[in-house]
């Protein structure tokens, strides 16, 4: 019978892709209104920053017990969180969409609708003090995408978000927009 000696210094990318969950999982924790991310927003910036540091000493670590290829899968660690960071953001607004226009949660009080019913403004500010304040927008006209000027419809038909958000305005789905003031 063989036995296999598993090799100390072999590339992984596991870690990473556990690493890339996680922040996911972290930072959609972290946009939901409520004290949950009230209390998860510093506890994750803290852990960003012990994890950093331990990534970083196991890292040169191996490096220097001459296991370089598991010292860079360890470093994948810090770098694939890092190099997508957009798209786990981006895809967290989307699940975020989805379990505030679905279900009705992921939003702080209630709905602030027109008389059109052709905007719908949800607050997804998450309450800390000087913190921006977000806004999800679903506008059917996409008129919110436009400067204040060149709207087709007043901006009373709009709430209050026309005049903070008209123009400044980051796209999500469809007709749902992103606003942070």
């Amino acid at each position: 019978m063989r036995t296999y000696v598993a090799d100390p210094d072999r590339w992984s990318l596991r870690l990473g892709l556990v690493s890339l969950a996680a922040i996911f999982v972290v930072e959609l924790i972290c946009k939901l209104p409520g004290l949950v991310s009230f209390v998860m927003i510093p506890l994750s910036l803290l852990g960003y920053m012990v994890g950093l540091i331990v990534i970083l000493a196991t890292t040169v670590y191996l490096v220097l017990k001459r296991r370089p290829r598991r010292g860079v899968s360890v470093f994948l660690i810090f770098l694939l969180p890092a190099l997508l960071w957009w798209p786990i953001n981006w895809a967290d607004d989307l699940v975020h969409l989805g379990l505030t226009v679905g279900f009705g949660v992921g939003q702080d009080g209630v709905v602030s609708t027109t008389n059109s019913r052709d905007f719908k403004a949800y607050d997804w500010s998450v309450g800390l003090a000087g913190g921006p304040s977000t806004i999800l927008i679903h506008d059917v006209t996409d008129d919110i995408a436009l400067p204040i000027a060149q709207h087709k419809h007043p901006p009373s038909d709009e709430g209050g978000s026309a005049q903070e958000c008209a123009g400044k305005v980051r796209h999500l789905a469809g007709h749902y927009y992103v606003c942070v003031f």
